[in-house]
């Protein structure tokens, strides 16, 4: 009985150690945790200063993916993949759609693309967009860092996001491809399209 008691202590204490080494590392350490009993579930809006370790056979780990938008930064170690936030784009005029909700758009990658799209209006009133930069890793934005180890991915999140979330990346497609009809369908096209096919 006695026996029985000291192996469940034993067990006990494993268990603190094993969870005390899978939540200690950093990314940048030499050697990462490879005794892993059990991977986390992927997070798609990762927040704040977050540790997770995923299996390499996750999809979305694979991609590195994010619903927060996202950019590969420069980074000195070519085992680590680094990403920083790039924020959200408001409506200048802080409209709201006709259920109530507030325009979060996605930022774009490319610099050029996003100044290009901070000089269109806004969806829903035809105001001007602005851009919130993520400032929330002591003012500067949230970073991502990814890293591929045998048969895990680690993930660590440093900086909480200081401005909501942006629309996904299928929400913002969608609303393109409903945008691009209304234009295709709108009067002053269709007028164009007339003239076109008379001449």
């Amino acid at each position: 009985m006695l026996k029985g008691a000291d192996d469940s202590v034993m067990e006990q204490e494993d268990s603190a150690s094993q969870h005390g080494e899978m939540t200690s590392w950093d990314i940048n350490d030499i050697k990462l945790p490879q005794h892993v009993s059990q991977t986390d579930w992927f997070q798609e809006w990762p927040d704040s200063y977050v540790k997770h370790i995923y299996s390499s056979e996750d999809k979305n780990a694979q991609r590195h993916h994010s619903s927060w938008a996202m950019r590969n930064t420069n980074n000195h170690n070519s085992r680590i993949l680094k990403k920083s936030c790039l924020g959200v784009v408001v409506c200048g005029n802080d409209c709201s759609t006709l259920d109530g909700r507030k325009i979060y758009l996605r930022p774009a990658i490319c610099d050029k693309a996003r100044q290009k799209q901070q000089r269109k209006c806004c969806p829903n009133c035809n105001g001007p967009l602005r851009l919130l930069s993520c400032r929330g890793h002591g003012g500067y934005p949230v970073t991502n860092f990814w890293r591929h180890e045998g048969q895990f991915i680690f993930f660590q999140s440093k900086g909480a996001h200081d401005h909501p979330r942006p629309e996904t990346k299928l929400e913002a497609e969608a609303r393109r491809s409903i945008q691009k009809a209304k234009t295709a369908f709108s009067p002053s096209s269709l007028r164009l399209k007339r003239v076109q096919e008379i001449e």
